[in-house]
């Protein structure tokens, strides 16, 4: 049997913050694209990309407020959030009740779905919120491991089809826990992954920063080296270009951080982590050599 939990406006608020947000990244690239490049430019680039973490938040938790429901059968509650299916076996249930007394204060991060977080019972048991309404308007389930906050729609009749099945007993013993639709994911909470590709943003990031900062000043043609000639060669050998052309040098840097990222999360998913830290470390490589290169031609 499914439940849905009782209504709540925040996940329709979490869509509109979404498309406000997405407007003005769409205002900001217009901008972007229409001005000189120069410093404001890059503050722009820099607005855009300090959205993304946002936007990420936005979406997750805006599509676990559009998803959340209950699960109940024969043998466990499970509670679908976003990505997360939490199991709570029928035969671990020791009580229910209904209402509690609200100890923690609200959490500005937990929104959309502000009443689903972790936290504490009685400052030992952990308490796992999967609701829309505030502590002492939910149903408490208590289990050994957690006490779980539920906010069906109509708490009667899941309090009835949550009996019914108790009673019945299980047809599989089931271990409580918590899965996740994409559980390799979870590898990429890793220190050192989380720094490679966190690395590799800011890298990007700083070959354009040091290029559309120092773009103003620099002539408007410039002689260039033939490709695999030292930046010092002779003039002879030389090729007058538009400084435009500097740009293929972030471009580099980006193009080696999107596909050694893509490909380094592929083998990460397969939990070959040495050939994905092997190709993140290799984007760092690119972007240093670009950035070297960059630092030539704009000092």
């Amino acid at each position: 049997m499914v439940f849905k939990p009782a209504p709540e406006r925040s996940r329709w608020e979490g869509l509109l913050a979404l498309t406000w947000l997405l407007a003005i990244d769409l205002v900001s690239l217009t901008l972007l694209l229409t001005r000189p490049v120069d410093g404001a430019s890059y503050l722009l680039v820099l607005v855009m990309a300090a959205s993304l973490p946002l936007l990420g938040h936005l979406a997750y938790r805006t599509w676990g407020a559009f998803n959340l429901e209950y699960w109940i059968d024969r043998d466990a509650l499970r509670v679908r959030w976003a990505d997360t299916l939490e199991v709570i076996p029928l035969e671990s249930i020791q009580e229910i009740r209904e209402g509690g007394q609200e100890l923690h204060p609200r959490s500005g991060l937990a929104w959309p779905s502000p009443q689903v977080r972790s936290g504490t019972a009685l400052g030992i048991l952990r308490l796992e919120r999967y609701a829309t309404r505030p502590l002492e308007e939910c149903l408490l389930i208590e289990t050994p491991e957690a006490v779980f906050a539920l906010s069906p729609r109509h708490p009667q009749r899941f309090l009835k089809a949550l009996e019914a099945h108790r009673r019945l007993g299980p047809a599989h013993r089931l271990a409580a826990g918590r899965e996740r639709l994409w559980p390799a994911f979870t590898e990429l909470r890793r220190p050192l992954a989380r720094w490679l590709l966190g690395a590799g943003l800011v890298g990007g990031l700083a070959l354009l920063g040091v290029l559309m900062v120092s773009y103003p000043s620099l002539p408007e043609r410039m002689s260039f080296p033939p490709v695999g000639e030292d930046l010092r060669a002779v003039d002879s050998l030389r090729r007058i270009r538009p400084k435009e052309a500097l740009f293929m040098l972030p471009a580099i840097g980006w193009v080696a951080y999107l596909l050694n990222g893509a490909f380094g999360l592929w083998m990460a998913l397969r939990r070959q982590w040495v050939g994905a830290y092997l190709l993140w470390t290799g984007t760092l490589i690119v972007q240093g050599m670009s950035l070297i290169a960059l630092l030539r031609f704009v000092t």
